[in-house]
C-alpha cells in the first residue's frame, strides 16, 4: 500500500513538475505563437494528468471510491481535449511565427498528443523505464487509468 501511495504521489508532483520546466523551457528558446499554442496544450493535458494521480492518492488515504462527479469530469475533459487538438492542429500552420516556430509547436504538439492518448485512452508507458517503444510494440496496448474508470462507470 505504501508503495501505490509513494507512486501515486511520485505521477503527481512529477507531472506537475513537467508543467514547469516546460513553461520555462518556452521562455527560455523564445519560441513563436504556434509553438505557444502546442505548449499550452500540452500543459492543460499534463495538469489533468497531475490532478488525476494527486486525486487517486488522496483517495487511497482516505480509503474512499471515486465519485461519479469526478468520472463525468474526466469524460467531458476527454472530449474538450479532443475539440482543442483539433483545433489548435487546423490553427498553427496559420499563425506560426516562422519555420523554427511550426516545427517546435508540431513537436511539442505531438508530445501532448502522446500525453492525451496516454492519459485517455491507452495506456502507453509500461514499466520503470516509461515510454519505451519495443516494449510498446511488443506488448498489446491496455486501457489507461482514466479509460477504465470511465468505462467502469458508464456501463
Amino acid at each position: 500500500m505504501k508503495k501505490l501511495k509513494n507512486r501515486l504521489l511520485n505521477l503527481a508532483i512529477g507531472e506537475l513538475a513537467a508543467v514547469i520546466v516546460f513553461i520555462y523551457v518556452y521562455q527560455l528558446f523564445d519560441l513563436g505563437k504556434a509553438s505557444l499554442l502546442a505548449f499550452t496544450y500540452l500543459i492543460f493535458i499534463l495538469l489533468q494528468g497531475s490532478m488525476y494521480w494527486m486525486y487517486r492518492y488522496i483517495l487511497l488515504i482516505k480509503q474512499q471510491q471515486v465519485h461519479f462527479k469526478m468520472v463525468q469530469f474526466l469524460k467531458f475533459f476527454r472530449i474538450l481535449n479532443l475539440i482543442l487538438l483539433i483545433i489548435i492542429a487546423g490553427s498553427m500552420p496559420f499563425i506560426k511565427n516562422d519555420t523554427k516556430d511550426i516545427l517546435a509547436a508540431m513537436g511539442i504538439f505531438l508530445f501532448g498528443f502522446i500525453e492525451y492518448i496516454n492519459y485517455y485512452w491507452y495506456r502507453l508507458s509500461y514499466g520503470t523505464s516509461g515510454f519505451n517503444l519495443k516494449t510498446l510494440l511488443n506488448t498489446s496496448l491496455k486501457k489507461s487509468s482514466i479509460n477504465k474508470l470511465i468505462t467502469k462507470y458508464t456501463k
